[in-house]
């Protein structure tokens, strides 16, 4: 496999089971043609269960050389990419970006052991949903996106913006 899609298929994984530890419901569209790589929602209850249970769209990026500072992780992204991000009305649910950092070789994916499976390295999620849109970018033109560190992607923190996504936006943004 070629290190790209190598790179790109951990970090969709990573993302996957920490959905899956979160004991969230997913699905992957298919085919992706309009980067929206993974659809995760709560179970619900009542009325709105399953599929009717609220949730959010997420676009997962990865990488191993993303520009780092004390508080953010910098990665360029696609202009189309960030503008879909930045379209609060591009999806039902709201969407969001989740970073991947990965080490750079990738032997270092993941260690098993008899005491249990190591994943590297972490996840973080940002939303754009306030953000402008690029217009008049030139094809192939790249924008720097600025992921706070404070948004860990963990199991409490996933399912917490799965279940009120505007409310944990909210509130990790004044926290930024």
């Amino acid at each position: 496999m070629d290190p790209r899609n190598h790179q790109g298929g951990y970090g969709e994984a990573f993302v996957s089971a920490l959905a899956m530890a979160a004991g969230l419901r997913q699905a992957k569209p298919l085919p992706d043609i309009d980067g929206i790589d993974l659809c995760l929602w709560p179970d619900g209850t009542g009325t709105r269960r399953g599929a009717r249970a609220p949730g959010i769209n997420v676009q997962v990026k990865s990488g191993s050389v993303a520009t780092e500072t004390d508080t953010t992780w910098g990665y360029r992204l696609d202009v189309p990419h960030f503008n879909l991000l930045a379209d609060a009305q591009a999806t039902i649910y709201p969407m969001f970006l989740f970073l991947v950092i990965v080490p750079k070789d990738w032997r270092e994916y993941a260690t098993a052991g008899h005491d249990g499976l190591l994943l590297r390295n972490a996840a973080y999620w940002h939303s754009l949903a306030d953000e402008e849109q690029i217009t008049g970018a030139k094809e192939g033109a790249k924008t720097t996106v600025h992921v706070p560190k404070a948004n860990l992607l963990t199991v409490d923190s996933l399912r917490a913006l799965v279940e009120d996504p505007e409310r944990t936006a909210t509130a990790q943004a004044e926290a930024s």
